[in-house]
C-alpha cells in the first residue's frame, strides 16, 4: 500500500507516519524513490530510543497532531471522511468544498467572530 501513496512529483520529499511503518524494508523504499522518513520509532522491552529519537519523535507528534485534528474535525462534526461520488471530478469538488468549509469555520474561530459549532 505504501508505494501507492509515495507521489515523485509532491513538492516535498517528508514522508509522515506512525510507528506501524517503521522497519528496514520501509525506510529501504523510502531511500530508492528519493524520501526522507519522517516514520515515528519504537523503543523495544529492553531496548529504550535514545534521547535523539524521543526528541525526533516529539517534533513529529507536534506536526501530524495539527493534521490529525483537522481530520478528527471532519469525521466528528462535518459528516466524516467517506465519500461516494462518481467521478474523479466530483470527488475533488466535494473534498474542496469541505476544505474550504472547514477553513471558513477555523477562520471564525480564531477570530472571536462567534462560536463556531460545525
Amino acid at each position: 500500500m505504501l508505494p501507492r501513496l509515495l507521489d515523485p512529483d509532491n513538492e516535498h520529499d517528508f514522508v509522515w507516519a506512525d510507528s506501524a511503518y517503521c522497519g528496514e524494508s520501509f525506510e529501504n523504499l523510502l531511500n530508492l524513490g528519493g524520501f526522507e522518513s519522517l516514520i515515528h520509532e519504537n523503543g523495544a522491552r529492553n531496548h529504550p530510543l535514545c534521547d535523539a529519537a524521543k526528541q525526533l519523535n516529539r517534533v513529529t507528534s507536534a506536526i501530524r497532531a495539527c493534521v490529525d485534528h483537522i481530520f478528527g474535525s471532519m469525521t466528528m462534526s462535518m459528516g466524516g471522511k467517506l465519500t461516494r461520488k462518481i467521478e474523479l471530478e466530483r470527488t475533488q469538488a466535494w473534498w474542496g468544498l469541505k476544505n474550504l468549509t472547514f477553513n471558513f469555520l477555523h477562520f471564525l474561530q480564531r477570530s472571536g467572530h462567534i462560536a463556531v459549532t460545525a
